[in-house]
């Protein structure tokens, strides 16, 4: 059967990548992102694909709601709520990530998605059972309503107490909200996160219509273009849980659609370099291993355990500190790129991001306007990214560009003073995205000695030794292509649409009966039929009463109650290494979900030409003897070899530079790779 042409377009912050793969072969484009205009990259990354056919499908991953996140932007966004529940929102959970520390950034405190004064509350109550307690107010709806549009709001959320139980309230306000403000975005809870937990619920809901308006404006124009350049194309969206969905343009912005849940794209990008490093595994037989993912603004790390991606528990379901309830695999973000703009604060301490150069103006040394020093400035500095090479193919490095941004940040007059603040600044990025992985790995006890680091994204492998000598990691792997790796995992990506039915109930007390309609419900709400190929899979999330997370399970008969109590027993105790057979379980929530298996894809082999190099570069690295960053920089001569002039078995000794179209790999001193037979470069420490 003739393969069908499908294309991946992954949106960056800096870079937009497209690859398609038919029976005529493999196609790749790495072209500038436009951050104010962000579909007009993809069209052009999809005109230098150069196609000759019509494509089956459109598949896209964005980080433009992740960016938004990381760097708190978005449109002015009201908030209308249960009287007495303002502030929900500021005080959260009580929780200070740096307990000792006397200052300290808290980011739905210090940069909340809805500032207080456009916070609104009317009269309404219902309790935990659904029962309306106090009638809602449609006079002071009305009011609250037009008051925020007066003040100028784009976006209007709303969130009552216990909507999850009961949603006519939330309903009706909205139906009065659109009446007093018909131009503004709205959205209610019980739409974007029909859970317990009221500040999860309020959190996610009021970001979900901050970015709304840019993000349903950006997916509406897409899906219009796909459709007038090949009728009858319907854009497939990558979300945070790892499926596809499409975007049906030929039906209102329904309840559920992406156009009005942007908030579920939150990791769109970091989860389809997930579903790629998941195959980098398969392909190398890695039990359990880690992915890094750096791009222009961000750095999104992924574990894979036992050869497969998890969900995230809920309450570490965070993108740039802030809790999302919404469906979520367990990818961490962290606002470091390669374009992430460095600085001293007033006390003389080095940051790295959250705020980037983006990809316009871009880094200093991209010559395109830009003179903040960038963490991509710093490694053309070091020698990282020599002059002579072309990003993406087209682009040129301007040292000299990159070596004034940094002596400007730091104030430094030079030439040494400016390569040691640039090898600082690398450290410093490296400590970041260390940090990260640490969170994910050491804190659920694996060693680091066992796993390796899957490096992607255009500065993944520029950072990802560093990243490893921190850690301890065993070895880095480097995937033919890098740069494109989260297209590609767009490819090999399952569809998936998913339900949830809040129960929160003692298992004791429920029905073989009441169970079987607690499923029927969840199954109606993915989808009025489950399309060919599917599998159809229940997860219910059981905790002991009292405590304050779930654990959640793999449903086979959910019918069976009193297998499952004893499946949770067993699950807690494998989980956390007790459990309380005696003690009452509450059945939190019920979850339905359908997935398709992706396409069965093979990453495209590099065309290596075998050519042999005796070309080298000047870098600098700190001595690794010192093992100090204030130590003074050492030049040395590094290996200047292509990615297409190695093929299978070449051995590669650092200092080196193997630079391909879409991203450069350094290996430092001391540090020896080989390419295997199916074109990955493993990268280990001379003595490991």
């Amino acid at each position: 059967m003739k393969m069908a042409l499908r294309i991946g377009v992954d949106i960056g912050g800096t870079f937009t990548d497209a690859i398609a793969i038919s029976e005529s072969g493999i196609k790749t484009a790495k072209v500038p992102s436009n951050p104010s205009k962000p579909g007009e990259a993809v069209l052009t990354a999809v005109n230098a694909l150069n196609l000759e056919e019509s494509p089956e499908r459109f598949l896209h991953g964005t980080t433009l709601v992740t960016n938004m996140l990381l760097e708190r932007k978005g449109a002015k966004t009201g908030f209308i709520t249960s009287q007495g529940m303002r502030d929900i929102l500021h005080i959260g959970r009580h929780e200070r990530p740096l307990n000792y520390a006397i200052k300290q950034e808290i980011p739905h405190q210090h940069h909340p998605p809805v500032p207080r004064k456009w916070r609104l509350t009317v009269p309404e109550r219902v309790d935990a059972q659904g029962e309306v307690i106090t009638p809602l107010d449609e006079t002071m709806v009305r009011r609250a309503a037009r008051e925020l549009a007066d003040m100028g709001v784009e976006a209007i959320a709303i969130g009552f107490l216990h909507s999850y139980q009961y949603l006519e309230h939330e309903k009706m306000a909205e139906e009065w909200v659109r009446e007093e403000a018909p131009d503004l975005f709205i959205c209610t809870s019980s739409e974007i996160s029909p859970r317990f937990r009221e500040y999860e619920r309020f959190l996610t809901t009021a970001w979900n219509a901050r970015v709304a308006p840019q993000a349903a404006r950006y997916v509406s124009n897409l899906a219009r273009e796909l459709d007038s350049r090949w009728p009858g194309l319907k854009l497939t969206l990558m979300t945070s849980n790892g499926g596809l969905e499409e975007v049906n343009m030929k039906s209102d912005a329904t309840y559920g659609d992406l156009r009005r849940t942007p908030i579920r794209l939150g990791l769109s990008g970091p989860a389809a370099a997930g579903n790629a490093i998941t195959r980098v595994a398969y392909d190398l037989h890695l039990n359990n291993c880690v992915g890094l993912d750096v791009g222009g603004t961000s750095s999104d790390i992924v574990v894979v355990r036992e050869g497969r991606l998890r969900e995230a528990p809920w309450e570490e379901r965070k993108i740039g500190g802030y809790v999302l309830q919404i469906p979520m695999l367990d990818l961490y973000t962290i606002g470091a790129g390669g374009g992430s703009l460095v600085h001293r604060d007033e006390f003389g301490a080095m940051h790295v991001g959250p705020q980037s150069a983006g990809a316009d103006p871009g880094p200093a040394c991209y010559d395109r306007g830009g003179s903040q020093a960038t963490v991509t400035d710093a490694a053309a500095v070091a020698g990282r990214l020599p002059g002579n090479i072309l990003l993406g193919g087209t682009m040129p490095i301007r040292v000299d560009l990159a070596q004034n941004a940094i002596a400007e940040a730091f104030g430094v007059d030079t030439l040494e003073e400016s390569i040691r603040s640039a090898l600082q600044v690398l450290s410093l990025a490296e400590a970041n995205i260390a940090f990260g992985i640490r969170e994910r790995t050491v804190a659920r006890g694996l060693d680091p000695a066992e796993l390796a680091l899957v490096a992607a994204g255009g500065a993944g492998p520029l950072l990802a030794c560093g990243v490893a000598e921190t850690l301890g990691l065993a070895e880095v792997i480097v995937p033919h292509r890098p740069g494109l790796l989260a297209a590609w995992g767009l490819l090999v990506a399952p569809d998936r649409r998913e339900a949830t039915v809040t129960i929160l109930r003692l298992l004791s007390e429920i029905t073989a009966k009441e169970a079987k309609a607690y499923y029927s419900e969840a199954e109606k709400k993915i989808s009025a039929s489950l399309p060919e190929g599917a599998n159809l899979l229940k997860i219910a999330a059981l905790r002991y009463l009292g405590q304050g997370f779930e654990v959640e399970i793999l449903l086979n008969n959910p019918t069976d109650i009193v297998s499952l109590a004893t499946k949770f027993h067993e699950t807690h105790q494998h989980e956390y290494g007790f459990s309380i057979p005696e003690a009452e379980v509450e059945w939190v929530e019920l979850r339905a979900f359908w997935e398709v298996p992706g396409a069965n894809l093979d990453f495209p082999l590099p065309n290596t030409k075998g050519q042999k190099t005796d070309e080298q570069v000047s870098v600098w690295e700190f001595d690794p003897e010192q093992n100090d960053v204030k130590s003074r920089p050492f030049e040395t001569l590094a290996k200047y070899i292509p990615r297409d002039f190695l093929v299978s078995g070449s051995q590669i000794e650092g200092p080196a530079i193997i630079p391909e179209q879409d991203a450069t790999t350094y290996i430092p001193t001391g540090w020896k790779a080989h390419v295997t037979e199916n074109g990955y470069l493993r990268i280990k420490k001379g003595e490991r």
